[in-house]
């Protein structure tokens, strides 16, 4: 198996999150429990979101994000 090399993160936390897109913690929890929103739930204390699939999500629902 080849091994992954990266100085960049995979993955962020829904602080890392929030701050990111300047909004608060809850709304960030709310968009992570949102479907089709590409959060990974580790453990029910534990979220990660995955940046590439962010990245994308935030491409397709720019504008759209009526909550």
């Amino acid at each position: 198996m080849e091994r992954l090399e990266t100085s960049e993160k995979l993955a962020i936390n829904v602080d890392e999150f929030a701050a990111k897109l300047g909004i608060s913690r809850p709304i960030a929890y709310r968009l992570c429990h949102k479907e089709g929103f590409p959060a990974v739930f580790i453990s029910e204390r534990r979220i990660v979101i995955p940046i590439e699939p962010l990245n994308e999500w935030l491409a397709k629902n720019a504008g759209s994000l009526g909550m």
